[in-house]
């Protein structure tokens, strides 16, 4: 045997007992090709017995096939034609495996999705506002008024519920501290800290103007630096209120409305379906804004209203009890919507004295009207520089001055006045007209 067979001889040994099958499977080196050095077929057909892999090794293999092993890895061949040793090849189907059951075998992470907590930032769609299941024609969202009696609200889950805003009752009265509503800082910082719009609101005892001006200072000295969404409201529905002439109520509520308004702020007013037909219609010229309670499945006023107040019995999460309920008819509002606006007040126009009627002992007089007039001066005297004049102050176009004296001349002329803030701003005088009376 020359020495090249000798040495392929021994290749294919070591070749065979590393593949461990030497003994079982029949190997038969029987001829050997003296000068070509090759193998018999019995040596090639053991050859290709031995590169066979076990079923379970071709599964690992598929495995690392899905994870991207190559070709040389699941049939055993290098890319130069060479054999790969079953130990390097087992070495490799491991990693590829091991990898393989690591990707398996990982969970995947998976983020539930959180319900957002619902905000008045996406308010109610005008039309879709309910009440028990039915739309309120017209209303374009929902509200809630609220006041120290409603006791400590959980306003977070208020702003989880269908309410899109809050009116929230500052005080009543004049402008007393004792008199601020136990809750109202408390219900203020909840309505903010959930980004829900709200307005405010004062009971009114008021039976002087003097009365009206110290509740409109009341509500200012409260709602100074706060960023309100919905108008600043009068309450005016007491029976001290009723006892009082028309003229009156309309001057009270005038001067609430003009300092309230003359300070920047919007407002209005108000009260029950009753008393905005039979108490305080002459009001519906000078208010801004109307709030008419009327506790029914629909409000049969006739006016014109911005909010109705249905019923006094809803119930909400996040308040034990009964709740005051409402709709608002004019446009969406949201969080960030300010109702305060720098506002300039002129002085009023000069009046001019329209006709002086005299009879025994009296004078009728009467004069162009100022439609944002609280109410009107008129002052009469025997001397044309008023020299010991007298004054009278009505809210209506016309007056009539009694107890003077027969046959006497007199001077009289009028101005009106009007608030810019808590002030009076007075019109120039008309001129005077002299008159003798009977």
């Amino acid at each position: 045997m020359s020495r090249k067979s000798k040495k392929q001889l021994c290749r294919l040994l070591v070749t065979a007992m590393v593949l461990g099958s030497i003994s079982t499977t029949g190997w038969h080196v029987e001829t050997l090709a003296k000068d070509s050095g090759q193998v018999t077929q019995n040596v090639s057909a053991t050859e290709e017995e031995a590169t066979m892999k076990p079923e379970s090794e071709s599964v690992s293999e598929e495995k690392g096939t899905e994870k991207g092993t190559t070709e040389e890895e699941v049939t055993g061949e290098s890319s130069t034609g060479e054999t790969i040793s079953e130990e390097s090849s087992e070495e490799t189907t491991e990693e590829t495996t091991e990898e393989t059951t690591t990707e398996e075998t990982t969970p995947e992470t998976t983020i539930e999705p959180t319900t957002p907590e619902p905000t008045t930032e996406e308010p109610t769609i005008k039309g879709k506002v309910k009440w028990h299941g039915k739309v309120v024609p017209g209303a374009t969202m929902k509200g809630i008024d609220v006041s120290h009696h409603n006791g400590n609200i959980n306003w977070k889950k208020v702003a989880k519920t269908d309410v899109d805003y809050a009116i929230i009752r500052c005080g009543y009265g004049s402008n007393y501290a004792s008199q601020d509503d136990l809750k109202w800082k408390q219900n203020v910082k909840g309505c903010q800290d959930n980004r829900i719009p709200f307005g405010v609101y004062i009971y009114s005892y008021a039976t002087t103007e003097a009365m009206a001006k110290s509740e409109a200072q009341h509500v200012l000295r409260l709602v100074k630096g706060l960023q309100m969404s919905f108008p600043i409201y009068y309450d005016m529905e007491d029976v001290v209120q009723l006892r009082l002439s028309a003229a009156k109520r309309k001057r009270i509520a005038n001067t609430f409305l003009q300092i309230i308004s003359s300070s920047g702020y919007e407002c209005g007013i108000y009260s029950n379906k009753n008393w905005w037909t039979n108490y305080i219609p002459s009001l519906v010229e000078i208010v801004q804004s109307k709030w008419v309670a009327q506790y029914n499945t629909a409000c049969t006023y006739n006016g014109s209203y911005d909010m109705w107040q249905c019923t006094s019995t809803e119930k909400i999460s996040g308040i034990s009890g009964n709740t005051d309920l409402n709709f608002w008819y004019k446009e969406i509002r949201t969080a960030s919507y300010n109702i305060y606006k720098k506002t300039t007040v002129s002085k009023p126009k000069k009046l001019t004295i329209k006709k002086v009627k005299t009879g025994k002992k009296t004078a009728t007089l009467q004069w162009t009207a100022r439609k944002n007039a609280v109410a009107y001066q008129v002052q009469y005297s025997r001397y044309k520089k008023f020299k010991k004049g007298v004054k009278k102050t009505t809210t209506s176009k016309t007056i009539k001055l009694t107890k003077l004296k027969r046959r006497k001349y007199y001077y009289f002329r009028v101005r009106c006045y009007r608030y810019k803030k808590t002030s009076r701003l007075y019109s120039s005088w008309s001129k005077a007209v002299r008159k003798k009376i009977k």
